[in-house]
């Protein structure tokens, strides 16, 4: 069993510049519920 430094669900995700969604399923599929998508970068 793999030990993180959080839990999962403290852990949030940032996607950028148009993140396919399939990534957004491979970490809901792995227990990550805080993630946020925004399709362009951050200035």
């Amino acid at each position: 069993m793999t030990r993180h430094s959080l839990a999962k669900d403290k852990i949030r995700v940032l996607l950028l510049e148009g993140v396919h969604e399939n990534a957004v399923q491979d970490f809901q599929r792995n227990g990550y519920t805080q993630i946020e998508q925004l399709k362009v970068a951050l200035e």
